[in-house]
């Protein structure tokens, strides 16, 4: 396996991380461009304060 390969298979899955975190950030009512790019710097870091901290409440609209 050479390096080359090595190295774009990890930036393949970096970014698949980073993208369905930011359509994860969603669902818990939290900004999905913000959360992308904090795991695309970060990487599973990020990804895993996201699942782990208590989705955000919105107050409702009157």
């Amino acid at each position: 396996m050479s390096v080359e390969y090595l190295a774009s298979a990890v930036s393949g899955m970096w970014l698949t991380v980073a993208i369905l975190a930011g359509g994860y950030a969603r669902t818990r009512n939290r900004s999905a461009w913000a959360w992308f790019l904090l795991t695309a710097v970060f990487g599973p870091i990020a990804a895993f304060l996201l699942v782990v901290w208590p989705p955000v409440v919105r107050a409702p609209r009157a």
